[in-house]
């Protein structure tokens, strides 16, 4: 059986995100050549929604144009090498930002709806590239049925847990056995790793991070530890089964482009 060759990043929070990796993830896909390209969320920074004072001069038309920019790179360089490439958008919390209650008032929140059509000042559509030629893949609910989306044994969501053992609780209770669970959220690169229930018995259970594509001291962690945050890409292929129990039927790498010490010291 043929498999589906994939390739996964997330975090970008446009218009944070890092032209360095970007350009990085272009010349990753001309490598890979995959069939689907993901983006695991937090596209948006979605300052307008955020509890915290902010100090940024931008407004969320500025942050769907560049979103929207970046969208377009990374399909343009898919199907550039390889024209059938699918690409498929799974919001992460930022992002669920801009739709939650207590976030935006009910009475404007249509206006920040990334799901619907945005425009300008100059009534030019912002988000076009999003609603195009990204299918949005699942909802942002830690839900292991509408919460993450499947190629075959391999898991995408964007992620809902923050601590040291999210990822592999997380490929436990989104993922399926023999199968990989890839995310991004914690801004923490983690390669292939399986899931222990102790030390010495392992579980048929795996987990990655691509960790993130935005600059990685915003001044909110100022005064936190950022040391492990990282820049990062996952890519791999899958077969679709019949069983999703009939043994593992997946590879995967997660490649690092830079850790916070490389990039803080460019």
């Amino acid at each position: 059986m043929k498999a589906i060759k994939w390739l996964a990043f997330g975090c970008s929070h446009a218009p944070l995100h890092d032209p360095a990796h970007i350009d990085w993830i272009e010349g990753r896909i001309r490598e890979v050549k995959p069939d689907v390209v993901l983006h695991l969320g937090d596209l948006h920074e979605a300052d307008s929604a955020s509890r915290w004072p902010s100090e940024y001069d931008w407004d969320l038309t500025h942050e769907f144009r560049e979103a929207d920019r970046l969208l377009n790179r990374i399909r343009t360089a898919a199907q550039a090498v390889n024209a059938k490439a699918r690409c498929v958008f799974l919001p992460g919390n930022h992002d669920a930002n801009l739709l939650a209650m207590a976030r935006i008032p009910r009475k404007v929140r249509l206006c920040c709806d990334w799901r619907v059509p945005q425009y300008d000042a100059d009534k030019k559509l912002v988000n076009g590239e999003l609603l195009k030629h990204w299918r949005t893949g699942c909802a942002y609910r830690y839900c292991r049925t509408s919460g993450v989306y499947r190629i075959g044994q391999v898991t995408f969501a964007h992620g809902y847990e923050h601590g040291v053992s999210g990822d592999e609780a997380q490929s436990i209770l989104l993922g399926q056995p023999y199968g990989l669970y890839v995310s991004a959220h914690t801004h923490r690169p983690q390669p292939v790793t399986q899931a222990m229930r102790t030390r010495q018995i392992p579980l048929p259970y795996w987990f990655a991070n691509v960790g993130c594509s935005r600059e990685m001291k915003p001044a909110y962690v100022e005064r936190r530890r950022t040391h492990q945050w990282g820049q990062a890409v996952a890519y791999g292929d899958a077969e679709l089964l019949k069983s999703p129990r009939a043994g593992r039927r997946w590879s995967a790498t997660v490649e690092i482009f830079r850790m916070y010490d490389a990039w803080a010291g460019r």
